[in-house]
Protein backbone atom coordinates (compact mmCIF):
# COMPACT_ATOMS: atom_id res chain seq x y z
CA UNK A 1 0.00 0.00 0.00
CA UNK A 2 1.73 3.58 -1.05
CA UNK A 3 1.04 6.79 0.76
CA UNK A 4 0.20 9.73 -1.07
CA UNK A 5 0.95 13.21 0.54
CA UNK A 6 -2.70 14.99 0.55
CA UNK A 7 -3.38 18.32 1.12
CA UNK A 8 -6.46 19.43 2.35
CA UNK A 9 -7.98 22.09 3.88
CA UNK A 10 -10.09 22.27 7.51
CA UNK A 11 -11.55 25.39 8.70
CA UNK A 12 -9.14 27.43 6.67
CA UNK A 13 -6.14 25.74 7.70
CA UNK A 14 -4.28 23.43 5.05
CA UNK A 15 -3.33 19.93 6.47
CA UNK A 16 -0.83 17.77 4.91
CA UNK A 17 -1.73 14.11 5.29
CA UNK A 18 0.33 10.86 4.14
CA UNK A 19 -3.08 8.49 3.46
CA UNK A 20 -3.32 5.46 1.12
CA UNK A 21 -3.78 6.68 -2.36
CA UNK A 22 -7.09 4.67 -2.87
CA UNK A 23 -8.13 6.53 0.30
CA UNK A 24 -7.75 10.17 -1.03
CA UNK A 25 -11.22 10.80 -2.04
CA UNK A 26 -12.58 9.71 0.79
CA UNK A 27 -10.13 11.83 3.35
CA UNK A 28 -11.49 15.00 0.90
CA UNK A 29 -15.11 13.84 1.67
CA UNK A 30 -14.59 13.82 4.84
CA UNK A 31 -12.95 17.42 5.12
CA UNK A 32 -15.47 18.80 3.24
CA UNK A 33 -18.22 17.65 5.73
CA UNK A 34 -16.54 18.70 8.49
CA UNK A 35 -16.09 22.07 6.89
CA UNK A 36 -19.57 21.79 6.21
CA UNK A 37 -21.10 20.60 9.45
CA UNK A 38 -18.82 23.21 11.90
CA UNK A 39 -20.37 25.92 9.74
CA UNK A 40 -23.34 24.83 10.06
CA UNK A 41 -23.59 24.48 13.38
CA UNK A 42 -21.94 28.31 13.61
CA UNK A 43 -25.16 29.46 11.97
CA UNK A 44 -27.71 27.39 14.12
CA UNK A 45 -26.02 28.10 17.50
CA UNK A 46 -24.68 32.00 17.00
CA UNK A 47 -21.50 30.71 19.17
CA UNK A 48 -18.04 32.09 17.69
CA UNK A 49 -15.52 30.51 20.11
CA UNK A 50 -14.40 27.41 17.44
CA UNK A 51 -13.56 25.07 20.51
CA UNK A 52 -16.82 25.08 21.22
CA UNK A 53 -18.42 24.50 17.97
CA UNK A 54 -16.03 21.68 16.88
CA UNK A 55 -17.09 20.12 20.64
CA UNK A 56 -20.32 19.44 19.41
CA UNK A 57 -19.52 18.50 16.34
CA UNK A 58 -17.55 16.21 17.74
CA UNK A 59 -19.96 14.96 19.93
CA UNK A 60 -22.60 14.73 16.74
CA UNK A 61 -20.34 13.09 14.90
CA UNK A 62 -19.47 10.42 17.83
CA UNK A 63 -23.46 9.81 18.25
CA UNK A 64 -24.13 8.97 14.79
CA UNK A 65 -21.11 6.84 14.96
CA UNK A 66 -21.86 4.74 18.18
CA UNK A 67 -25.69 4.63 16.33
CA UNK A 68 -23.96 2.87 13.12
CA UNK A 69 -22.11 0.52 15.61
CA UNK A 70 -25.15 -0.35 17.39
CA UNK A 71 -26.95 -0.84 13.99
CA UNK A 72 -24.40 -2.96 12.66
CA UNK A 73 -24.05 -4.83 16.00
CA UNK A 74 -27.74 -5.59 15.48
CA UNK A 75 -27.43 -6.87 11.78
CA UNK A 76 -24.45 -9.04 12.69
CA UNK A 77 -26.86 -11.01 15.35
CA UNK A 78 -29.51 -11.35 13.31
CA UNK A 79 -27.04 -12.30 10.33
CA UNK A 80 -25.86 -15.14 13.22
CA UNK A 81 -29.32 -16.62 14.00
CA UNK A 82 -30.31 -16.53 11.03
CA UNK A 83 -27.28 -18.83 9.68
CA UNK A 84 -27.31 -20.62 12.88
CA UNK A 85 -31.18 -21.38 11.84
CA UNK A 86 -30.09 -22.38 8.39
CA UNK A 87 -27.32 -24.65 9.28
CA UNK A 88 -29.78 -26.65 11.65
CA UNK A 89 -32.21 -26.81 8.70
CA UNK A 90 -29.89 -28.22 6.65
CA UNK A 91 -28.70 -31.03 9.30
CA UNK A 92 -31.94 -31.61 9.81
CA UNK A 93 -32.40 -31.97 6.03
CA UNK A 94 -29.73 -34.23 5.71
CA UNK A 95 -30.81 -36.45 7.79
CA UNK A 96 -28.32 -35.29 11.22
CA UNK A 97 -25.50 -35.70 8.59
CA UNK A 98 -22.88 -32.91 9.34
CA UNK A 99 -20.94 -30.79 6.37
CA UNK A 100 -17.44 -30.86 5.92
CA UNK A 101 -15.93 -28.01 3.68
Amino acid sequence: MSLKLVEVVVLGQVLRLNVPAEQEEILRQAARNLDLQVSEMKERTGLLQLDRVLSIVALNLSFELTQEKNKNAQIENVLCTRIQQLDHSLENALGGRTIVD
